[in-house]
């Protein structure tokens, strides 16, 4: 097992889910920012990623929910024929940005009643959902250096919103009242057609996630 400084690179989470390169690469860049910060800054949530999956569609002549114009996406739209790659892990996104969880992953939200959360079960893959949480976390785009990128009159989209989490900071005038919580961001990242929000987690509905044995779900701290 590969170490900096102690910390796992998988984060106490279960190493056999072979979390994909990029993912490995951005925990390795937030080891090494977080051994800088050292304990400057409070951890108040965190953004959770999944493991890889193919993409739900080809191009983006194929995906609907697309502005006609730009063919930057405005909403999310389910091939119910989709097939998911038979892989261990409870979360997942593929590579144009549709998220998907297990029924484990399911049943741990709806044991802890996390409210507007959308599982959409997929037809051709059973036992798997579209997730996406409806609620809205802030955060700070200017501290995160979050890039906005061509804003399109046709359909007011980004062509492209980059950057944001690695490190991620919360909005200064947005309050939580709890830690244990799962919400997404108000903005989705990507480009054009790929695009989807962060989801956010409590730093308590981490713990809670560690604790049910979800796997392959990484986390990466957002700062107050």
């Amino acid at each position: 097992e590969k170490r900096i400084n102690n910390q796992s690179l998988y984060d106490g989470e279960d190493e056999k889910s072979q979390p994909s390169l990029h993912l490995l690469l951005l925990r390795l860049f937030m080891i090494c920012f977080n051994t800088i910060m050292k304990t400057k800054e409070k951890v108040v949530a965190f953004t959770l990623f999944g493991g890889d999956q193919d993409c739900m569609y080809s191009s983006p002549e194929k995906t609907p929910g697309v502005c006609p114009v730009c063919f930057n996406r405005l909403e999310d739209v389910v091939d119910m024929s989709y097939h998911v790659r038979k892989r261990k892990g409870d979360l997942f996104c593929t590579y144009d940005f549709f998220r998907i969880v297990t029924e484990k992953f399911k049943r741990f939200c709806e044991e802890n009643k996390y409210p507007g959360l959308i599982f959409t079960p997929i037809t051709a893959s059973p036992g798997y959902y579209y997730f996406r949480p409806t609620g809205i976390y802030k955060l700070d785009y200017v501290r995160c250096k979050t890039k906005f990128i061509t804003k399109r009159e046709c359909c007011g989209s980004y062509d492209e919103v980059i950057g944001g989490f690695t490190p991620g900071y919360k909005d200064s005038g947005f309050f939580m009242q709890s830690d244990d919580f799962i919400l997404a961001s108000e903005y989705w990242f990507g480009s054009f057609e790929r695009k989807a929000p962060l989801i956010i987690v409590g730093t308590r509905t981490k713990s809670k996630m560690k604790e049910y044995g979800l796997s392959n779900c990484f986390f990466f701290p957002i700062y107050e």
